[in-house]
């Protein structure tokens, strides 16, 4: 038992001091494992670098001479290294107190090459990718530019196009990258289909929307491209139409663009719920800000009971109920619409509640996009700037400004936070379009011949928002130059100031028998009154020479025997009297008014609402004319077949001049003269009262004349071809000389009829149109054939007209 006892203390002494031992040893391990973990170095050594200089590549270390480091520290290292680009390959490691930082550099790119590219230039390419000629080499920046040069012809409607490139090693660690691009064949918009219209045709809705179907011309056009963003804008427009047009329950259920890979074509396809149609029931105000009579409120609204409902006209309403409260001292004030449906009527009542908005004030005002446009045109267009008070319906107001400025093909005004909660930061993104316009005008003349026509505008003229032009008219015998500046904000303030200076040549023609030198300088102000309505003064100076052969004027030559015989062209050798006595200089020096209102949808293409016009000018500011000019204009534009597309055009024009003077400061080459312009199928000068005699035009002291048009689709021929024809009647008369000189022609000749001075019949014409929206720009051809006139009218049945922007 004794023994036993012995044996096991001896055998639990080992197993002690094997276990002290075993820590020993393990704690021995520890501690060298923590010394190499915690390694010191004196020095940092870069192996490999050629480009980059060693104390640079050392900065990018987390390691330090003098400081421990370890394994963690190590990686971070290789990592940043890798970071930078520069390096396909780094090796770190210690060799006794020195980081031995071994790296391999990135090769230089010497040039980068695009083989296959026809659809995008090579400077369109180079301005997307990011690889560049000096730069460093990296793989995955070449994988991104070949994404990017996909998606460039994704977006100029190359779905199938595919891109490779190569690399070329070079000479001193330089590389060429080659871009192979396989085109394709351009991706086809085939079909875009409507489901669930029923009020609105596929041909309006069609024309609503900026993405169009492909045709014979899709080479040359870039609307029949799908883009997802652009279809988005589509489903934001076709929204927009129906809610101004009656229908608030409209709902754009979905959009379907299905890609058919093997016809390499897109259909596109709007499900939509258009939903009832209503009108504007009872509208009302109602305030909860102490001092605000609603009662005087009412007339600032754009709504009415009965009308079709209009979205448009709900929020210009909040607009001007929010400016006018304001106007009033309260600077945060708040309107908001509430609707109440009543489907037994189709009627929605509108109830504005007009409250104390949030203290929120502007802290910045954010401008994005504008490539070409100055900031300070965009933001002239607010009433609101850094430090005031925001309001939403100012931001409302200043969208539909920069909209209705034509510069830009999108705008989106948006907010976020700014730095304290009573901040907010307006955003304002904008996509610059091309404002300039090159046009080409033309006709046929039955007296002139052929007449020409060009135009070199930009509305957006060195991207300040100013309008500028150049027109030149040349025929055979008449010749007109015109220069045009305007800019939009004189001065600061929201009135625009513009000049026009105009040179004339008129040579002596079938038309007339004297020739004309003119020179006319204008300077003109305009203000806006509301949204729709403008003034604005004027002030013009006209100087004319009027020539008149000495053989015409040689008082010793016998008079005419034979009267005028009707044949176009005047008798040669002879002039009229009423003219004859204004050969020489004469001035005219004007100062006026004119007033303008215009609701149209669309300046450019309206199809529905309402432009007036109305000019009047006092001549007697100096000068040798004593005499008042008044005219005006009031055109109307209504949607006839919706189902059809068709839109009907009516305009009716007057004028008159009332003599102030003695019959010394009125010239009969004062009076209005009418042609083409007037009533389609007659010449310059085409129509109205002409001396009896001579066959000279004598022009009128009143005029009248209308247009009525129906534009539709063309037959047969699909609509995304941009072509629409029209049918027109034209009417106008033209009438009343002045007696001086009626007596002068009479004195004359004591027997001619003067049944031609006295013309106040009524001329008419009808005719056809060809209308085409080509990707030049619009062209249209008229074709008018006279179906009221007179014997010694002047004609011109073709005439025809383009333009294009850039």
């Amino acid at each position: 038992m004794l023994v036993e006892n012995n044996r096991l203390k001896t055998i639990a002494c080992a197993l002690l001091i094997g276990l002290v031992v075993s820590i020993t040893c393990i704690a021995a391990l520890f501690s060298t494992a923590s010394v190499a973990y915690a390694a010191v170095i004196n020095r940092i050594e870069v192996v490999g670098n050629a480009r980059m200089d060693s104390d640079t590549v050392a900065s990018y270390l987390t390691i330090k001479p003098g400081s421990s480091y370890n394994n963690g520290d190590v990686d971070e290292s290789v990592k940043r290294l890798f970071a930078t680009g520069l390096f396909s390959d780094v090796n770190i490691a210690r060799r006794g107190k020195t980081l031995i930082v071994e790296v391999v550099e990135n090769p230089t790119i010497n040039e980068v090459f695009f083989k296959g590219n026809k659809r995008l230039k090579e400077p369109a390419l180079r301005a997307a990718i990011q690889s560049a000629s000096r730069s460093i080499f990296s793989e995955e920046t070449v994988f991104s530019d070949v994404e990017t040069i996909s998606n460039a012809y994704s977006r100029v409607g190359r779905e199938d196009a595919s891109v490779s490139y190569e690399i070329v090693e070079l000479s001193n660690n330089r590389v060429n990258v080659i871009f192979n691009i396989n085109e394709g064949e351009k991706t086809k918009i085939f079909s875009i289909q409507f489901i669930g219209n029923q009020a609105m045709s596929d041909f309006r809705l069609k024309d609503i929307i900026k993405t169009k179907e492909s045709n014979f011309l899709s080479f040359i056009r870039t609307n029949d491209i799908y883009d997802p963003a652009k279809v988005q804008a589509d489903e934001e427009l076709l929204r927009r139409y129906y809610y101004n047009h009656g229908y608030a329950d409209f709902q754009l259920i979905s959009t379907v663009a299905d890609l058919d890979p093997a016809l390499n074509q897109y259909n596109i396809t709007f499900n939509i719920d258009e939903g009832s149609l209503y009108n504007f029931g009872e509208v009302s105000i109602e305030s909860t800000i102490p001092g605000v009579e609603t009662e005087n409120l009412y007339r600032e609204l754009e709504i009415r009971s009965g009308r079709s409902y209009s979205a448009r006209d709900v929020e210009d309403s909040i607009v001007q109920l929010t400016n006018a409260v304001s106007s009033r001292g309260f600077a945060f004030v708040e309107v908001v619409p509430r609707g109440d449906r009543n489907f037994q009527t189709g009627t929605i009542d509108v109830v504005f509640l007009v409250d104390e908005g949030p203290r929120v004030y502007v802290e910045r005002i954010d401008i994005l996009g504008n490539d070409r446009t100055r900031d300070f045109v965009i933001r002239r267009e607010f009433d609101m700037s850094e430090g005031d008070a925001f309001s939403q319906a100012t931001v409302h107001t200043t969208k539909q400004r920069l909209d209705a400025l034509g510069f830009f093909e999108r705008v989106d005004i948006s907010t976020r936070p700014g730095s304290a909660p009573d901040r907010v930061v307006v955003v304002v993104t904008v996509i610059d379009k091309a404002t300039g316009e090159f046009s080409i005008g033309g006709g046929y003349s039955t007296a002139n011949g052929p007449i020409a026509n060009i135009k070199f505008s930009e509305k957006n003229f060195l991207g300040r928002g100013q309008y500028f032009a150049i027109t030149a008219g040349i025929g055979e015998d008449d010749q007109e130059y015109r220069l045009a500046f305007r800019e939009p904000y004189f001065l600061g303030y929201r009135i625009s100031a513009g000049i026009e200076l105009a040179q004339t040549i008129s040579d002596a023609s079938d038309n007339k028998s004297y020739s004309q030198d003119g020179f006319t300088g204008a300077v003109r102000f305009n203000m806006p009154i509301t949204n729709d309505f403008r003034a604005g003064v004027f002030y013009s100076f006209h100087s004319s020479d009027t020539s008149i052969a000495a053989s015409l004027l040689d008082p010793s030559a016998p008079p005419p025997v034979l009267p005028y015989d009707g044949v176009q062209g005047n008798r040669a050798g002879e002039i009229s009297a009423a003219i004859a006595q204004w050969d020489g200089n004469w001035v005219s020096s004007v100062l006026g008014y004119s007033l303008v209102y215009s609701d149209v949808d669309n300046p450019s293409n309206p199809r529905e609402g309402i432009r007036a016009t109305f000019n009047q000018g006092w001549a007697g500011v100096g000068g040798d004319a004593n005499l008042l000019k008044t005219d005006a204009a009031v055109a109307a534009f209504v949607p006839l077949l919706k189902d059809f597309d068709m839109v009907g055009f009516a305009r009716v024009r007057g004028g008159h001049i009332l003599n102030l003077g003695s019959s010394g400061s009125y010239r009969v080459l004062d009076n209005f003269y009418q042609g083409g312009k007037a009533v389609r199928g007659f010449d310059s000068f085409g129509f109205g009262p002409r001396d009896p005699i001579t066959g000279d035009a004598l022009g009128g002291m009143t005029f009248v004349n209308a247009t009525a048009e129906v534009q539709f689709p063309f037959p047969l021929v699909p609509q995304s071809t941009g072509l629409r024809a029209a049918v027109f009647a034209d009417a106008g008369t033209l009438f009343s000389v002045d007696s001086a000189s009626r007596g002068l022609i009479a004195a004359a000749n004591p027997a001619a009829d003067l049944s031609a001075i006295d013309d106040n019949s009524i001329r008419a014409s009808v005719g056809v149109s060809v209308i085409w929206d080509s990707p030049f720009g619009p062209i249209r051809f008229d074709f008018a054939e006279p179906i009221m006139s007179k014997s010694y009218d002047r004609l011109r049945r073709f005439n025809f007209g383009a333009s294009t922007k850039f």
